[in-house]
């Protein structure tokens, strides 16, 4: 008996390992991976294919605490190619999947930066004006409740309408009276 329990601890032991190095190995796939593409100046190629490994990681290890911040990632990279539905897919995954996870709030607001990029300019303003409800305090709240009027706006409108609002500040009558 004692030896078959030191065959099935040795057995545990080995496949916690692997299991281990499988996870330790994708990680480093991916930060050296990350190290290849910049978001300032995204490869699409490689930028889809980091997003592949984010997600290939969270369908892997779905309980693993970094499941949700790389399917987060994920969605940043394919809304920041253009490609919303799949950004929307995995926002949607984190959502509905991990509903502790630590930047919840984030991922509301990323759900409204993906539609405005694809040009859903109603459903990211549906999706800012929930995450500004729902997280009133966080950090992005307030700036986004102050651009959504501009949601979609045409660039020489949003212009326009800047410089009447803020043309009282600049120009203020005191004073030219002082001038």
């Amino acid at each position: 008996m004692k030896r078959y329990l030191i065959i099935a601890s040795a057995l545990c032991a080995m496949v916690l390992a692997a299991c281990n190095n499988g996870r330790e190995a994708k990680i480093q796939q991916i930060k050296d991976y990350e190290q290849q593409v910049s978001m300032l100046m995204i490869d699409e190629n490689k930028a889809d294919t980091l997003a592949s490994l984010y997600v290939a990681f969270a369908d892997k290890f779905k309980k693993d605490t970094l499941a949700p911040e790389y399917l987060s990632k994920a969605a940043e990279i394919m809304a920041n190619i253009g490609k919303t539905d799949k950004a929307i897919e995995y926002i949607d995954r984190v959502i509905d999947n991990y509903p502790d996870y630590s930047d919840l709030a984030g991922c509301y607001f990323l759900k409204g930066y993906a539609y405005e990029q694809g040009e859903q300019f109603d459903l990211a303003v549906d999706a800012y004006t929930y995450f500004v409800e729902t997280y009133p305090d966080h950090v992005l709240a307030s700036d986004t409740k102050k651009i959504l009027p501009f949601i979609g706006m045409d660039p020489e409108k949003m212009l326009d309408t800047l410089l009447q609002i803020q043309s009282p500040a600049i120009v203020d009558a005191d004073f030219i009276e002082e001038i």
